[in-house]
């Protein structure tokens, strides 16, 4: 197993931005950089001042422009350059791009192969990205299949985030070379302070829901509050945590027994688990492997998801979790009615999911896999 000195991850999103992709990278960078140089090299999409060093970690942001409602950053003009003259100026001996959809992977896919630095993709699609309407979504179709077409030429090394991330390289005419799964980093569970019910003054009691995600109609969000406002019991209350169209949101901010917290930390996130007994993503968008899954999971807690993407990978119906129907509020009602009022339910299967966890998707033993690979 060849030892690096320099790594280096090509992301078009990462934090502060929110989503998956974003928070996989920020993981995969800090336990990389346990052993080595790393430096994410990113778009700036959240008007960041300046460069950021953590130790052994770099993160560079790139000037940038922002298209299709902020899903797609395109990188200006003078990035080229600057990617360029970044991998002119520095040994770099190994490197990973996330995702085939933005212009960014393919810059860099074209310089690595030119200066034959060897490198992976990392897909975490499942599906091409819906907006809603027909004309966009034709649109999105031509860029995706145009801008994979191009990067075939340089990148000969594909890995999905899940099984069905590998599938659905399929799509595109691309035989992909194995899974690097999404992971959780047990530290991060570590001296966790949980505060959400003493600051909304909740019972001990009750039964705190949690969704967290990107603010959309495509995560089943208006699903999940239609199902809430069906369920009979003042002894229950839904967390919304995370960012986006938050006029989604507007007429349910009445309702007492709804908390919307905007965007919160990553810590924060990982306290309000501690703290709930159900996590529901009731979501129609081409996941990878959500990453707060996974958290919810290691934190003990029992989720009700749809049957799609990679959370396949993780969620096997009444074993490790409980699928519903996407598009359907009175299904997604009833499980909902099923853990909150079966307690012995809830334990057995966030037990189940946690033990999974545990043993197969935390960050320390994907990082011996990927090491595999050099």
């Amino acid at each position: 197993m060849k030892e690096f000195r320099h790594i280096v991850i090509v992301s078009s999103l990462y934090l502060p931005h929110l989503g998956g992709v974003e928070q996989f990278t920020q993981s995969l960078a800090k336990s990389l950089a346990v052993e080595c140089k790393v430096t994410v090299l990113c778009l700036n999409t959240e008007s960041i001042p300046q460069d950021t060093r953590d130790g052994r970690l770099t993160v560079q942001y790139l000037p940038c422009y922002s298209m299709f409602c902020g899903r797609l950053p395109i990188p200006r003009p003078i990035t080229g350059n600057l990617l360029r003259s970044f991998f002119q100026s520095n040994q770099v001996d190994f490197a990973i791009i996330q995702t085939r959809l933005y212009p960014l992977s393919f810059q860099a896919a074209r310089i690595l192969s030119e200066k034959k630095i060897p490198f992976i993709l990392i897909e975490h699609g499942t599906g091409h990205i819906q907006f809603g309407k027909g004309f966009m979504n034709r649109l999105w179709k031509l860029y995706e299949h145009g801008i994979t077409f191009g990067l075939k030429r340089y990148c000969k090394n594909y890995y999905g985030v899940s099984q069905a991330s590998l599938d659905w390289l399929q799509h595109f005419g691309i035989s992909g070379k194995g899974v690097i799964h999404n992971g959780v980093n047990p530290v991060d569970f570590q001296e966790l302070q949980p505060f959400f019910r003493e600051k909304y003054n909740i019972p001990s009691q009750a039964i705190l829901i949690v969704f967290a995600g990107r603010i959309l109609k495509e995560k089943g969000i208006l699903d999940l509050l239609q199902a809430f406002y069906q369920i009979d019991s003042d002894n229950v209350h839904l967390f919304i945590a995370g960012a986006g169209d938050m006029e989604l949101l507007d007429s349910w901010r009445v309702n007492s027994h709804i908390h919307i917290l905007g965007q919160i930390s990553h810590s924060e996130l990982l306290s309000l688990f501690a703290e709930s007994q159900i996590f529901c993503l009731p979501t129609t968008y081409p996941e990878g492997l959500p990453t707060v899954i996974l958290e919810a999971g290691f934190s003990g807690i029992p989720v009700i998801t749809v049957d799609s993407g990679g959370i396949r990978d993780v969620i096997f119906d009444d074993i490790t979790g409980l699928f519903v129907e996407s598009g359907s509020p009175e299904q997604l009602r009833i499980k909902l009615e099923l853990l909150i009022r079966n307690s012995s339910e809830r334990q057995r299967l966030g037990s189940n999911l946690q033990n999974l966890i545990q043993k197969e998707f935390i960050w320390p033993e994907i990082i011996k896999n990927i090491k595999s690979l050099w």
